[in-house]
């Protein structure tokens, strides 16, 4: 299963992968454990893993946008010393930022994949997702994030993956 999960996560998210602000992710430290790259990884492969077993429950999911969301969910906060007074201000406004973010790196309008990155943080923020996708990513980033902090973070076994396949 974690093979398909990673061959749809490369199939549908490599030119993001691939973007500059992705390589600036990987150099960035997140949850102070991981980095914004790996943490994004993990995201991705728990948000998949999701719709995988929602699959076997006939619920279908979208996993494209599924994937572009999760790798796009945080890459607003990049820069984050700079951009934000303190922490309450970063759990705010990134996921807005991170839309900005989706809108350039998609090129195209996707409120589906839009409302997903900007609703990421709820129960944090007033409004809870639209779309099952941003239910999924809401969760798979806390799942995700509670992993990285009891020091498994499930985006690290892709990371050095990623760092040939942008020719480093």
């Amino acid at each position: 299963m974690l093979h398909k999960i990673h061959s749809l996560l490369f199939a549908h998210g490599m030119d993001i992968l691939l973007s500059e602000e992705f390589g600036e992710a990987l150099v960035q430290t997140h949850h102070n454990v991981s980095t914004v790259a790996s943490h994004t990884l993990g995201v991705a492969v728990v948000s998949l893993m999701i719709c995988y077993l929602l699959t076997k429950l006939h619920i279908k999911t979208d996993t494209e946008r599924m994937t572009r969301a999760a790798l796009c969910h945080d890459l607003g906060i990049l820069g984050r010393d700079e951009k934000y007074r303190n922490n309450v201000q970063c759990c705010m406004q990134h996921p807005k930022d991170s839309v900005e973010v989706v809108r350039k790196l998609v090129g195209e309008e996707d409120p589906v994949l839009e409302n997903a990155v900007a609703c990421h943080m709820w129960p944090l923020c007033l409004h809870p997702p639209r779309h099952r996708e941003g239910v999924i990513l809401s969760v798979a980033d806390k799942i995700s994030s509670c992993m990285e902090v009891a020091g498994h973070c499930p985006g690290d076994a892709l990371i050095e993956r990623v760092t040939e396949m942008r020719g480093r």
